[in-house]
């Protein structure tokens, strides 16, 4: 019989080596610059459509409170009233709306390439005030026009939140923020014996410093 005898460690096979990964910095920058260009695409869209639509309402309800409530009716009107409100509601609704489109109106180039899809006018801050605004303007001048002039009651709304934001987020922490002096004190009094000694000993090191 062939005895069997053991190979060399040069005729052994080899361990499979590892697949190393290999990393394409130009194609992630392109695959990034695709996806910006798609999102600002898609916003520019969104704006137009959102912007079109803001713009059908404000003219639509004007010209319906004109026809309806100014010259349909205006045997009930009186001047110094409601044409007033009119002008406001229809000034307030067009500012709003102009701020939103400087806001959120794409630019294009001189070819017809996107360059901005425009700011998300789906944030918060501003932009939801100024839709807010809209709304309620929207909603007065249609519903005064064909059911009761005391929804204009429902502008109120506006200058009520008004001062509660500016109530909330301006006077009631200017009056009841603390002073420094308030501040450092009401510290003292709500720190503990570890907190006190280390601020002794701090307070120590700092006096013997200033003497030196």
């Amino acid at each position: 019989m062939k005895r069997f005898e053991p190979r060399e460690d040069s005729e052994r096979a080899d361990p499979p080596r590892p697949i190393r990964s290999q990393s394409f910095p130009g194609r992630a920058l392109h695959l990034k610059g695709t996806m910006a260009k798609g999102n600002a695409k898609k916003r520019a869209e969104d704006n137009v459509a959102r912007l079109s639509a803001l713009r059908r309402a404000i003219l639509l309800a004007v010209g319906a409170h004109f026809l309806l409530r100014l010259v349909v009716y205006r045997s009930s009107t009186t001047w110094w009233v409601h044409w007033p409100l009119f002008g406001f509601a229809a000034c307030a609704s067009w500012f709003c709306y102009a701020s939103l489109r400087n806001v959120g109106a794409p630019t294009w180039d001189a070819s017809g390439a996107l360059v901005d899809g425009g700011g998300d006018l789906t944030l918060g801050g501003m932009s939801s005030y100024y839709h807010d605004i809209i709304y309620i303007s929207v909603f007065c001048l249609v519903a005064t026009a064909l059911v009761s002039d005391w929804i204009w009651l429902a502008f109120l709304s506006i200058p009520a939140f008004a001062t509660y934001k500016l109530w909330a987020d301006l006077i009631l922490p200017w009056v009841f923020t603390p002073t420094a002096d308030e501040a450092e004190a009401n510290a003292r009094m709500n720190e503990t014996k570890e907190q006190k000694k280390k601020r002794e000993r701090q307070e120590r090191r700092a006096e013997n410093r200033r003497r030196r």
